[in-house]
């Protein structure tokens, strides 16, 4: 799985596909994302497709044919990918023989189209400016100014991508010295330029120290000229914030309440927040591995279940891929966090993907409080039983 740190500014391209029910654009309307024409809410229950490696390819396309991989994304419930990449693209001959003959943006387009034609919503998420794997405290990839991490070129690759898929509505964009000054500074420079290419996207923000943090926006919320446009995200794993072995220290109720106290603190007020200040909150990673499930991450993913089904919260799972083309030096690496098999042909777990089918529907929105959260916490708990 993947920690990420590199200053997140995404868009989100809304895909007009033969099976989607929304209306194009996307805003925003208190900590609702909604579509344009009635305001109803959008829920997101996202897979993340990564992209971002040396390759420059989403992956898997050496596993399966790109029509079979989108038809599993919907068949396991999720309705839109991030689909990350990175600034640099280069060495897809060198690891991709079998797109040889498209520029790396080609390939990328063909992602994109197909996902539109089975009605499958994109978050285009800047991940790193290096294609590697992330993330490292120094791979020169962690905030602006590092090695790889020129602003100018993060501020025109963004905007370059958000003029190029202007016609296409079914995407919607994301874009160790870490210092909220700056991060306000560039987020608002790439937010306010990708607005101006692309006014229909959504722009996802987020934190900073692993996208985990974003408690400075409480005395000084982000000013900006896209305001109903803008999305926080954050990411949340069993190891965020402390070591993954603490989930089993003490009785999951009270861990869990102090923990989800400690998330809202740092991260997701804003959602929380009452009336025009509310701003959506779009949970971009989360995810326990697929295989031996252990009491820690079983216990998180409890937690995290209960409480992001209760507030109907707007999710990412790590990830969907089922291994890679190559990544820490290896060819064919598996990714046990991954929700398809190493030949991304069936589920890896398909009991833990079944425990996320309450978070993937919309049970709150605009037009009416929840009616089921009185009782997630109950069936949640039974289904820790389920593990392989």
């Amino acid at each position: 799985m993947e920690t990420h740190h590199h200053p997140l500014l995404s868009f989100l391209l809304l895909l007009l596909l033969p099976f989607s029910s929304h209306a194009l654009p996307l805003s925003t309307n208190n900590r609702w994302i909604v579509d344009s024409a009635t305001g109803q809410r959008v829920k997101l229950a996202c897979a993340n497709w990564p992209g971002a490696a040396e390759t420059m390819l989403p992956e898997g396309l050496d596993r399966q044919p790109l029509p079979n991989i989108v038809a599993a994304i919907r068949r396991l419930g999720f309705n839109c990918v991030r689909l990350t990449y990175a600034t640099y693209m280069d060495e897809i001959a060198r690891f991709n023989p079998l797109v040889v003959r498209m520029t790396h943006l080609q390939a990328f387009d063909a992602v994109l189209d197909e996902l539109g034609r089975q009605g499958v919503m994109v978050d285009i998420d800047n991940h790193v400016s290096k294609p590697m794997w992330c993330c490292r405290e120094k791979d020169g990839n962690g905030f602006f100014g590092d090695e790889y991490f020129d602003p100018k070129e993060w501020l025109l690759g963004l905007t370059i991508l958000a003029r190029r898929y202007v016609y296409k509505p079914q995407v919607q964009n994301h874009g160790e010295r870490q210092s909220e000054a700056t991060w306000r500074k560039y987020v608002t420079l790439a937010g306010n330029a990708i607005h101006v290419a692309n006014p229909n996207v959504l722009i996802f923000a987020g934190g900073i120290s692993y996208a985990s943090v974003l408690s400075f926006l409480k005395k000084k919320p982000l000013s900006t000229t896209f305001g109903n446009k803008l999305v926080y995200e954050s990411h949340w794993y069993p190891f965020t914030a402390g070591p993954e072995k603490v989930w089993t220290e003490k009785p999951l109720n009270q861990l869990c309440r102090a923990k989800i106290d400690g998330y809202v603190n740092t991260t997701a007020f804003s959602f929380t927040a009452g009336g025009s200040a509310a701003v959506p909150l779009f949970v971009g990673e989360v995810g326990i591995p697929g295989t031996e499930v252990k009491k820690s991450s079983d216990n998180f993913l409890s937690c995290f279940a209960t409480w992001a089904a209760e507030n109907d919260l707007d999710w990412a799972w790590w990830g969907l891929q089922g291994g890679y083309y190559f990544r820490d030096n290896r060819t064919g690496m598996d990714e046990y966090f991954g929700a398809l098999s190493y030949f991304w042909d069936r589920p890896r777990n398909p009991f833990l993907l079944n425990r996320l089918r309450l978070m993937q529907l919309k049970n709150q929105g605009r037009e009416s409080p929840s009616l089921i959260y009185s009782f997630i916490f109950i069936i949640f708990c039974s289904m820790t039983t389920l593990r392989t």
